[in-house]
């Protein structure tokens, strides 16, 4: 019976020590299989990564839809662009002006008033436009932006409000809505982005500051190195020179051509050119006679402009945020032929 008892002592003592060595291997026997289920879903998720390069190598743009992207989703992270649905971007802006001159008696000589020119703008300090834009991705084939402008005097403009294809074949693009005129440099971009306080005289005198369009782009982009872009308007004619006419159909046409490439590493270069076809019927418009009597005249004719522009660019290696230059430039020509209502 005494030799009994140190044989069961010791076989106890020998459980007590093999039971976390049993308790590790099966611990690492988990960790083991939940490994290899991560690398069994790794390499399926690169599997799916691979297999949609491939259909976008091989596939029409309108096909890659069809792509296996579910296992990709979920390792995708979301971008800035669809952190919020739709994106959401917000642009503030004020000014201060010091003038000699009474802003409410600039006038621009030689022009028909259109209603659109700012001049030097109010004294002082001023809360100049703000600007809300919403995007988002439709779907594969359309993405949407709305742009709105809120004026320091608590007006909101709708700026742009316009679809723009995703997948059409060939290089083309297609725009459908609101939304600046593609003619030359300085036409589609926003206020925030000018390099100046204001626009040129130039597209004030001739279109009231921008010329926004109510109607439909094509576009196309030539699949070669050099830029080749040509494109393609209509729409209501309502803006600035041209007027809404009574019909259903379109009024006005408006062409533009842009050519562009690089000069090394450090310059890039863009040329174009612009034709806008428009006509005009009872645009009216305050002007005062030769006595100083404010009078109301209208014009009805065809009204045609032509655009040509060019900027250099330079920047070492490319990149713009330590040192940018940029030479810019713009012609315009206008004619316009009909009849002139004086003193209506």
């Amino acid at each position: 019976m005494s030799t009994l008892k140190p044989i069961a002592a010791l076989m106890a003592v020998a459980c007590a020590a093999l039971a976390p060595a049993a308790r590790a291997d099966d611990d690492a026997a988990a960790l083991r299989a939940e490994l290899q289920s991560l690398k069994s879903d790794y390499d399926a998720r690169v599997a799916a990564l691979e297999a949609r390069i491939a259909a976008l190598e091989s596939a029409p743009s309108a096909n890659v839809a069809a792509a296996p992207v579910e296992a990709v989703a979920s390792m995708t992270p979301a971008s800035s662009a669809s952190a919020f649905n739709p994106a959401i971007s917000l642009v503030l802006a004020g000014s201060y002006a010091d003038s000699s001159r009474e802003p409410g008696d600039w006038r621009m000589a030689g022009f028909m008033p259109n209603g659109g020119e700012v001049g030097p703008g109010e004294r002082s300090f001023s809360l100049g436009e703000s600007e809300i834009t919403l995007a988002a991705n439709v779907d594969p084939y359309f993405t949407a932006q709305l742009t709105a402008a809120i004026t320091g005097e608590d007006e909101i403009e709708v700026e742009e409000a316009f679809f723009r294809t995703l997948a059409l074949p060939a290089g083309f693009t297609a725009k459908g809505g609101r939304f600046f005129s593609g003619f030359g440099y300085l036409n589609e971009v926003h206020a925030h982005a000018w390099d100046f306080a204001d626009q040129p005289l130039v597209y004030q005198a001739f279109f009231g500051n921008q010329r926004a369009q109510d109607g439909v782009q094509l576009k196309w982009i030539a699949p070669t190195n050099l830029l080749v872009e040509l494109g393609a308007e209509t729409g209501n004619g309502d803006a600035f020179p041209g007027t809404r006419e009574g019909g259903n159909g379109p009024n006005g046409t408006t062409l533009f051509a842009h050519v562009g490439g690089d000069l090394g590493a450090n310059a890039s270069w863009r040329i174009g050119g612009a034709w806008i076809d428009l006509d005009a019927e009872g645009r009216e418009y305050e002007d005062v006679d030769a006595g100083g009597i404010p009078v109301l005249n209208a014009f009805t004719g065809i009204s045609r402009t032509w655009v040509a522009d060019a900027v250099l660019k330079w920047a070492p290696d490319g990149n713009s945020a330590r040192r940018y230059l940029k030479l810019q430039g713009e012609y315009m020509e206008r004619r316009e032929s009909g009849e002139l209502a004086f003193d209506l």
